[in-house]
């Protein structure tokens, strides 16, 4: 493994590590935030080993990109939403609507969705 794949991959782990911890203290917006950070950086990382990674953020484009084909329909869903949110929170229009569409229980459905592809990926680059 390349050294900065190795970074990539590390700070990938980190942003994870952060969105679970966000969890615990109900910052909700900062683990999607999270969630698709730790999803982008590890993409990053695939794709280091064969050429340098793109400075893009949406996350299909990034599988795109590391000649992932193998998408299934729920991972392509859980990576559309968290681009989708990813614009919404950096570019928030109105923070209470946001706010309110990440509740708890959905906050808690796409962190371990996001650990479930996270684990998927990281076989990819180890």
């Amino acid at each position: 493994m390349k050294p900065e794949t190795e970074n990539w991959l590390k700070i990938a782990r980190y942003d994870l590590k952060a969105a679970r911890g966000n969890y615990q203290i109900e910052l909700y917006l900062k683990v999607f935030e999270n969630c698709h950070a730790a999803l982008e950086k590890l993409l990053k990382g695939i794709i280091n080993e064969k050429e340098e990674p793109p400075k893009i953020h949406n996350l299909l484009k990034l599988c795109s990109k590391a000649l992932i084909d193998d998408l299934q329909k729920d991972v392509k869903s859980i990576l559309d939403e968290l681009n989708n949110v990813y614009i919404s929170t950096r570019y928030p229009k109105n923070f209470d609507e946001l706010n309110r569409y990440l509740s708890k229980e959905k906050t808690e459905e796409i962190l371990q969705q996001t650990e479930r592809i996270f684990k998927w990926l990281e076989k990819k680059i180890i």
